[in-house]
């Protein structure tokens, strides 16, 4: 199975470290508009360097391609590649708008190719814990949930909790600071304004999902990462359990509960974050070839970037924004 890469920056190594671990994998092209960059990858992995992804499409005519580049470069060589087809892993957000989110939807459906969002989240030993024992009742049922994370991590957040529990229906927000004072600046390749992207001093919402329950989001930059990413609490008709101070050191947190689990699988063993890359891009290998595999869809990807969007829409209206 043949890759290539585009977007040779950090997340492109991430990408390309993990495809080459996967027997029968191989990266054969590296692209990068930064000639530096897409060299010193290729080198690296023993692949072709381009500059030029239509280029290195139609040249090597890849299995898979792993899209890297900034959030507002995503659409154009998603699209591409599907087209080439390819099928197509996708950094988060997915797009830089709903209507490039719904383009790149659109295309993959009519060329019958996966388009997967990295969601690297999900794959979260803890995560994948917690969900086991949601699916099969020992906890009971959800009442009340509260998801705190650092403003890096929010996209991931509402994932996780579309994840976990199921649609979310309506948001209600407020917001505090904007853009400006966010050290990131991804958003200056063209995300929309109407899309909230990375919280700055605070965003707090309250989630309506699906199954009646309520959720509460609170995102903030102004946490330190190496210190924070997320935390999550969650009240059931049995007790309370709560997956505290998962950082980039420890992403699988520390356990804090009332409920009796002396039958339930043993807590994940302590995992520093960047373990978290590598199976979610073999998982989706997993789901190219056929087999069962926990991904992230790009209509998840897309699902994330509504409620980013009803978020924005309910603080600046101060009203309960319904979801489709």
């Amino acid at each position: 199975m043949r890759v290539a890469i585009v977007g040779c920056g950090g997340q492109g190594h991430v990408h390309a470290a993990a495809y080459s671990q996967i027997e029968g994998v191989q990266v054969v092209g590296c692209c990068d508009v930064l000639a530096d960059r897409a060299n010193k990858l290729a080198n690296e992995l023993g692949a072709q360097a381009f500059y030029d992804y239509k280029v290195m499409l139609e040249t090597l005519q890849p299995d898979i391609v792993s899209v890297c580049t900034l959030e507002g470069q995503h659409s154009e060589p998603t699209i591409e590649a599907l087209r080439a087809g390819a099928h197509v892993l996708c950094e988060k957000m997915l797009s830089a708008n709903l209507e490039e989110a719904k383009a790149m939807l659109e295309t993959a459906r009519e060329v019958g190719k996966i388009l997967a969002t990295q969601f690297n989240y999900r794959h979260i030993p803890s995560i994948q814990w917690l969900k086991s024992l949601l699916e099969d009742g020992s906890i009971g049922k959800p009442l009340l949930v509260t998801l705190m994370t650092h403003g890096y991590c929010h996209h991931h957040g509402i994932d996780l909790l579309r994840f976990l529990f199921g649609e979310i229906v309506a948001v209600q927000a407020t917001l505090r600071g904007d853009r400006s004072e966010v050290p990131y600046r991804g958003f200056e390749t063209g995300i929309s304004e109407d899309l909230l992207y990375i919280p700055s001093q605070a965003m707090g919402a309250v989630l309506h999902f699906e199954e009646g329950f309520v959720g509460v989001l609170a995102s903030s930059i102004k946490h330190r990462l190496d210190d924070f990413m997320l935390e999550l609490h969650l009240l059931t008709d049995k007790g309370r359990i709560a997956l505290r101070r998962m950082k980039q050191a420890n992403i699988c947190g520390e356990l804090d509960t009332n409920l009796d689990l002396e039958k339930a699988p043993q807590f994940p063993n302590p995992l520093p974050f960047v373990s978290t890359f590598a199976p979610s891009i073999h998982a989706f290998v997993a789901a190219v070839k056929g087999e069962p595999a926990t991904i992230a869809t790009g209509e998840d990807g897309l699902k994330a970037m509504e409620i980013e969007h009803a978020i924005v829409i309910a603080h600046r209206t101060e009203r309960k924004v319904e979801i489709a």
